[in-house]
């Protein structure tokens, strides 16, 4: 025993130490201090204890809180150009995510993890009979070349100076192992025996060990948290790649989009060089839609005396302060008819912004609930599942003509209304809010004779749901882009990949 350095502290350090507190055990019970002694054992033991449990219990409570937040969510957020139906995807697959990392959390096991993903992606979108590798090779490309991309945010955004490790570092340890391991177990023996000597002052010790045994703890939580993280924001990244793969986003690129047919018709009624937002008008017949138009353009664009309600579509152009230009397509009133609502619904599906006029002092809402069901159903479809719905904003209008109609001094205080008038057009925006289950429903008053009425507030609407709309264009544009390719358009591929052959060839 006397080779061994460990041996010798013990005899030298620990043994004594030991002796004196032996004799020290004596002294206290023949002074009688031996109660005292133990209470001074049991609070100081409390007070060690107390800390160390609750921190446990605190890591404990984060962790699952975060592991709870971050089920359908983590380091990666679903995509702004999704629709309700990649949501659906989104949310479900996530779950799966969860549990496969409460099975297998290697980092070896994410392979299959993601193949599993891919799977279960393609089923929810192709049908089970559909094989999970039914892409192409350019979608096969873009999906790795878009998952390698945005898990380098990731790593680049929580990973501390990932930029400085390189590969050639990650190999040599990797082929270092065994020297790596020898290493470590010298700095374990190293840093056991400084453990013992430090036993020389009793207190710093017990200090040391007790804040050791703390930030131990924290940093392994820390550390395994975020491998955690990491791991599902790299299934996440593949489940969102492959959301858009099978929903046929990959198909082509942002520049490759072509120009709706939409906008093409839009174009046959006036030219126009950017692709505007289209912001739908609908509502029953008399609802005041064409007045709306003319109030947002500023200019009589629609014959509302002689004619006021449209039978077809009507395109109108108009510069919102601050926003680019957009198109308000004026269309036909809801009467019940199935062709009106057919053309009604098709116009909608094409829609980025959907202005739904109301008539305030019209209770009737049957027309309205029933083309908004229909609505709602068609969103609903399989094959319309990956499209993004329009948002929609409700506006009431000829809020002046709620009782009492005598009463007109706007502005009004909705959030807690005083006068007649403003319980009023609270009441009816309410009441059309729980039957329609807009977005948001906004009073107007827009008459010639009297005081206009939330227009501004309008407008601010209309810019606070803007880019939402430009998601909704963007998911309209791509997947009129993929569908049917043009086989003029693959005659002129098999014609320039054929003279640039050609070329080799003469070479």
């Amino acid at each position: 025993m006397s080779a061994g350095v460990i041996p010798l502290l013990l005899a030298g350090i620990i043994l004594p130490l030991c002796i004196l507190g032996g004799f020290g055990l004596y002294a206290i019970v023949e002074l009688g201090y031996l109660i005292p002694f133990l209470l001074l054992l049991a609070v100081s033991a409390l007070l060690v204890a107390l800390p160390v449990f609750w921190l446990k219990r605190q890591i404990k409570a984060d962790s699952e809180n975060q592991a709870h937040a971050e089920d359908g969510e983590g380091l990666v957020r679903p995509s702004d150009d999704w629709g309700a139906g990649d949501q659906k995807v989104w949310t479900e697959l996530n779950d799966e995510i969860t549990q496969q990392l409460a099975t297998d959390a290697e980092w070896g096991s994410l392979r299959e993890h993601a193949l599993t993903l891919v799977t279960l992606t393609a089923t929810r979108y192709r049908g089970k009979q559909q094989k999970e590798l039914a892409f192409s090779l350019p979608e096969l490309l873009k999906m790795t070349e878009e998952v390698s991309r945005r898990y380098r945010i990731i790593l680049k955004q929580h990973v501390p100076f990932i930029e400085k490790i390189s590969l050639s570092l990650i190999k040599k340890g990797l082929d270092n192992k065994e020297k790596a391991k020898a290493g470590l177990e010298s700095a374990n023996w190293l840093w056991n025996s400084y453990r013992v000597v430090r036993m020389a002052n009793p207190y710093t010790a017990i200090m040391s060990e007790f804040r050791s045994k703390i930030l131990g703890e924290v940093f392994n939580q820390v550390s395994s948290e975020l491998q955690y993280k990491l791991k599902k924001a790299l299934l996440q990244e593949v489940l969102s790649v492959a959301i858009d793969l099978y929903s046929g986003r990959f198909k082509g690129d942002d520049d490759e989009l072509a120009i709706s047919a939409s906008h093409a018709a839009d174009q046959q009624a006036m030219a126009a060089p950017l692709e505007p937002l289209r912001v739908c008008l609908v509502g029953q017949v008399s609802a005041g839609k064409s007045s709306l138009v003319n109030t947002l353009t500023g200019e009589l664009v629609a014959e509302v005396n002689a004619l006021p309600s449209t039978d077809k579509v009507t395109v109108h152009q108009c510069q919102v302060e601050g926003l680019d230009t957009l198109h308000l397509i004026d269309l036909p009133g809801l009467d019940g008819d199935t062709t009106t609502e057919a053309l009604l619904l098709d116009q909608l599906s094409q829609a980025d912004l959907v202005l739904w006029v109301l008539k305030a002092n019209q209770s009737a809402r049957d027309l309205d609930t029933q083309f908004k069901a229909r609505l709602d159903a068609y969103y609903q479809l399989p094959e319309n599942q990956s499209r993004k719905r329009a948002p929609i904003i409700g506006v009431l209008n000829q809020v002046d003509r709620l009782s009492p109609v005598s009463e007109w001094q706007p502005p009004y205080d909705l959030t807690s209304p005083t006068s007649r008038k403003g319980q009023t057009i609270k009441a009816a925006v309410d009441y059309n809010q729980t039957m329609l289950q807009f977005l948001s429903v906004l009073p107007v008053c827009i008459s010639d004779s009297k005081p206009h009425y939330n227009m501004r507030e309008l407008e601010a609407l209309i810019d606070q749901y803007y880019a939402e709309g430009a998601q909704a264009q963007l998911n309209r544009r791509r997947l009129e882009a993929n569908g049917d390719i043009k086989v003029s358009e693959q005659f002129k591929r098999v014609y320039q990949s054929g003279k640039s052959l050609f070329k080799l060839m003469r070479r």
